[in-house]
């Protein structure tokens, strides 16, 4: 990418605190790839020339970039010579989950802000996969309800397994953007979900009632009921997060984490 196509920073960002370095390095590439400047497949520039233009230190640059590659926004070119480094990766809708997750994580929304969103956003996503979804889309949600369903499964597999569920639904409404937020949504409250999980009791029947609410959501889906849908995704929500998802019902202010 060229030198000229890397929109300049704000000045005043600079002045900023060594603290706020590291976010300021994030800042700026996001802006690159909003602004179109950086592309799936582009080198990001170098840690000096990325240093100099937003008068951090390179070791600052260094960790934005450890960072983002740990999520997938950024790869490493496994060419050698002026072509390795750093560029964005090639799979858009990894490196825009990954960017949402990383910014919903930066930005310290708490947790009862973010299941509040994710609410919203899967029960809008039920209705919609209760119109739209097709019969394939079906048969694939199914599917991994039954490997859900086998016996003595683990809670790490069936965790991965729950998010495919779940990231199923937000595909079936034929709209990316919407399955990558919710998935950003999902991840971001991925520690508190695990400890919820472990603090409803033992194992065997919390994996019961999770397929049982699984199998709800699913049910009303293939019978193109978008109410009900929207009703079984919010009572599922509600049992792994029912302070928060039962105060939003009631409208009353939840001042958890």
């Amino acid at each position: 990418m060229a030198t000229q196509d890397v929109p300049d920073p704000d000045p005043s960002a600079k002045r900023g605190s060594s603290a706020r370095a590291h976010q300021l390095v994030i800042d700026h590439i996001e802006a690159l790839i909003r602004h179109g400047s950086l592309q799936r497949g582009d080198r990001l520039p170098g840690e000096r020339q990325l240093a100099d233009m937003l008068g951090v230190s390179r070791a600052s640059v260094r960790e934005a970039v450890r960072s983002l590659r740990a999520i997938g926004v950024l790869a490493e070119r496994t060419t050698a010579g002026p072509e390795s480094g750093a560029a964005l990766a090639s799979g858009p809708s990894d490196a825009l989950t990954s960017m949402l997750r990383l910014h919903i994580a930066l930005s310290n929304f708490t947790e009862t802000e973010v299941v509040r969103t994710r609410l919203m956003v899967e029960q809008w996503a039920a209705r919609e996969a209760a119109v739209l979804a097709s019969r394939e889309d079906i048969q694939q949600l199914e599917g991994v309800l039954e490997e859900m369903e086998r016996p003595g499964i683990d809670r790490a597999r069936f965790n991965a397994l729950d998010s495919s569920f779940h990231a199923g639904i937000a595909l079936t409404c034929q709209n990316r953007l919407l399955g990558c937020l919710a998935g950003a949504l999902r991840d971001a409250v991925e520690r508190h979900r695990l400890d919820a999980m472990q603090a409803l009791g033992p194992w065997e029947q919390v994996a019961a009632d999770l397929r049982a609410q699984h199998r709800e959501i699913l049910t009303f889906i293939a019978a193109a009921r978008p109410e009900a849908a929207a009703e079984a995704l919010h009572h599922h929500l509600g049992y792994m997060h029912p302070a928060i998802v039962d105060a939003s019902r009631r409208g009353i202010p939840h001042r958890g984490s």
